[in-house]
């Protein structure tokens, strides 16, 4: 029977608590041979701190023990939340009734005596083990229990809110119910109301569009099938009411069918288009140019497109002509500054060559005056005069000749550019840089003055309303392109209000751009300097 009743322990973790280790050997050896782990303490604090740390499922506590004893350790542990729920068997040597009672008063389970009898502490602990899992197991189950009542208060919590919900939809959608039936029988009054004055109106706007002077037509969307004309649209085509109808689309009237295609995917987009012009063909072949608008909307329950003309071929005729004479007053323009230019050129030469040597012979001879009147001080200062005379005559000629056409311009935009810029820091306190990046651009004559006139006028506005502290010019030349830009720091000026005054030197800069072929773009504004840029694109590199 004791061996029956050691083998049936269960397994578990016993501390055992004496201060004597070699007393509670043997049983600790018995207890791990039966896969019982063991803990052992030598004194209550250990005790209790272990009983902490470990959570036992049993306590082997000796009575007597250095410190506190072994009442005074197990009260300490069923006062500790973490070790209340632990049994406590005394080991003692004591038998009184009195120490038996304190003992169990003080929270121990059991008593074993010493010296232990191995069999008997084995049962007893086998025992108190079993109990143990047994409440570790009630325990268990009951958190369960009380989880699985949780959850079935709280399913049926739900399911009264969701009844009650849905009571309460069914009554909220019932009311509604009631209230749709209402309005739809209003609808169905109001609509019969409205198909009423919908003939009405039809009837009303049937005899105006008849009787309007604006030609109007309704086409199928996106096929352009004609289903409705006025009077004044077939009297603009030129047609009968009958070829009208007979007629299977309205794109068999425009001269560019893509045009028509373009307006169509535009109506889609944005459902409607304003003055927009059209070229038309009538069916004699003749054409006309109108002002089309249109909106899409429907026609016998389908998508039609309502359109509107204005016939402005008599305006488009006359902006024609007003191209055409632009267009000639430009080439006028152009022919114009070209002679003033070889004008400029013819004069600046003749002055240069004839009238510099007329006045070089004129200073070689003062010269040769002034020698023979070496012995006569008043005549002789008097020669001086006329040669200082004939002096600044000559430069002033050459300077007449250089602002007329400068002479650096038959020798590339580079020199005359650089002739331009020392003019310019000679004749002003500003100082001007000239960068110049990819060397000489081949330019004809034609082009390198237009580009040097539209420089010189950007130097001379910077040099009398810039008030600027310096000027940048940088001529970048590759071999698909020209740029030039001339930069200033200066107060800047309003571009628009230039533009509505006619600034005549923009306009001039701008007309001599476009007569190369040139973009030229000014960025400017109050108290932000301004840059004067000239694109101009070149063929490969080929001169223009």
């Amino acid at each position: 029977m004791s061996h029956l009743a050691a083998s049936a322990v269960p397994s578990g973790t016993i501390l055992i608590v004496d201060d004597t280790p070699a007393n509670v050997g043997v049983v600790v050896d018995s207890l791990e041979a039966r896969g019982i782990r063991v803990l052992v303490a030598l004194d209550g604090i250990e005790a209790l701190e272990r009983a902490a740390f470990a959570q036992p499922d049993l306590i082997l506590l000796d009575v007597k023990m250095p410190g506190i004893d072994g009442f005074e350790t197990c009260r300490r542990l069923k006062r500790d939340e973490r070790t209340r729920d632990i049994a406590v068997i005394f080991m003692t040597s004591l038998t009184g009734n009195e120490d038996r009672v304190e003992g169990f008063s003080s929270g121990g389970v059991d008593y074993v005596t010493k010296p232990l009898r191995v069999d008997e502490m084995l049962a007893r602990v086998g025992v108190h083990l079993e109990l143990r899992a047994m409440h570790k197991q009630l325990v268990a189950q009951n958190r369960q229990l009380l989880a699985e009542v949780a959850v079935r208060k709280e399913t049926e919590a739900a399911l009264e809110q969701v009844r009650d919900d849905l009571e309460r939809r069914v009554a909220l959608r019932t009311e509604e119910l009631a209230r749709a039936n209402a309005n739809l029988q209003a609808q169905i009054d109001e609509r019969r109301r409205a198909d009423a004055r919908l003939q009405a109106s039809e009837a009303r706007f049937r005899a105006i569009v008849e009787t309007s002077p604006v030609p109007l037509c309704i086409t199928s969307m996106p096929d352009g099938r004609i289903l409705y004309t006025n009077a004044p649209l077939r009297a603009l085509f030129g047609m009968g009411e009958s070829m009208a109808l007979n007629i299977a689309n309205i794109a068999d009237f425009y001269a560019d069918p893509v045009e028509r295609e373009r307006l169509i995917g535009h109506l889609r987009t944005e459902g409607s288009l304003r003055d927009t012009e059209v070229r038309f063909r009538r069916p004699d072949g003749t054409q006309f140019w109108a002002m089309v608008t249109a909106r899409v909307a429907t026609y016998d329950d389908s998508p039609a497109i309502y359109v509107g003309l204005n016939d402005i071929t008599g305006r488009k005729q006359m902006e024609q002509e007003l191209v055409e004479s632009r267009e000639q007053q430009r080439e006028l323009s152009a022919y114009m500054e070209a002679i003033r230019e070889e004008e400029r050129k013819r004069i600046a030469m003749e002055i240069h060559d004839e009238l510099g040597q007329l006045l070089t012979a004129l200073k070689m001879d003062v010269s040769l005056l002034k020698m023979r009147l070496a012995h006569d001080p008043e005549s002789l200062k008097k020669a001086d005069d006329m040669r200082e005379l004939v002096e600044g005559t000559i430069w002033m000629v050459r300077n007449v000749a250089s602002h007329l056409r400068p002479a650096a311009l038959n020798f590339g935009i580079v020199s005359a550019l650089e002739w331009l810029v020392d003019e310019f820091n000679r004749r002003n306190a500003i100082p001007c840089e000239l960068r110049i990046e990819g060397g000489e651009p081949a330019l004809s004559d034609a082009h390198a003055t237009a580009v040097f006139r539209i420089v010189q006028a950007s130097l001379t506005n910077v040099a009398r309303h810039a008030n600027a502290t310096r000027v940048h010019v940088s001529l970048i030349s590759t071999a698909d392109k020209l740029e030039l830009h001339v930069r200033d720091n200066g107060c800047g000026f309003d571009l628009q209000a230039a533009h509505r005054d006619y600034s005549y030197g923009l306009l001039g800069m701008n007309e001599r751009a476009r007569l190369i072929g040139a973009t030229l773009s000014i960025d400017s504004a109050q108290g932000a300097g301004t840059t004067v840029s000239i694109h101009i694109p070149l063929d490969g590199g080929l001169k223009l």
